[in-house]
């Protein structure tokens, strides 16, 4: 899948891209959001420059993920015009950005590898999502609700209609390609 990914030509990734950001609009969620848990494209990853670019003109809270130095992930504020250096594995992360609590975020998009039913995802073997994300829920939390809504991010060839979660995975509550959105809960609901 990663090959398939970097293989995409440009005109390929900037089309995927535009349609990709006209779907995560299309969430009520984010329309709401005040803070939203974002990536910088790498590997292939499809882009969210122009999703980033919007949250930033309706002065919503842009953050993206980063590995400190206890080798946890924690998720950092990139505000608009901020510079961008080298992080862990040589992905892109804010010069300055303080960071900002999992549970304070209202969405939180998530690339990944591969992405299956119930939301399944599978992202490149270190766990670094699954850990940080666990902690989504406050202990004291009424309801799962309270938690940030997570959106798997990818191009439709990386869905899997056979990836199953295992015990230590974090479900996501949608996948989100160019071809359009998947919501998970007790059924299978079909795309859109």
């Amino acid at each position: 899948m990663r090959r398939q990914r970097r293989a995409l030509g440009a005109d390929v990734q900037a089309t995927s891209a535009a349609a990709l950001a006209a779907h995560i609009w299309s969430l009520p969620e984010m329309r709401r959001a005040g803070v939203v848990g974002t990536f910088v494209a790498d590997d292939g990853e499809v882009s969210l420059w122009p999703v980033v670019a919007r949250l930033w003109a309706e002065d919503v809270a842009v953050t993206v993920p980063a590995i400190d130095d206890a080798d946890r992930l924690v998720f950092l504020r990139w505000r608009r015009g901020g510079e961008l250096v080298p992080g862990r594995f040589g992905i892109p992360i804010p010069a300055c950005g303080e960071a900002i609590d999992v549970r304070n975020h209202d969405v939180i998009l998530i690339a990944g590898v591969l992405f299956g039913p119930r939301g399944a995802r599978v992202g490149r073997g270190r766990g670094y999502y699954d850990r940080a994300l666990a902690l989504r829920i406050a202990p004291d939390a009424p309801a799962p609700a309270d938690g940030p809504m997570l959106v798997g991010v990818g191009h439709l060839f990386q869905w899997d209609p056979q990836l199953v979660c295992r015990p230590q995975d974090v479900a996501l509550d949608a996948f989100v390609s160019p071809a359009g959105v998947r919501r998970f809960g007790r059924d299978l609901v079909p795309w859109n």
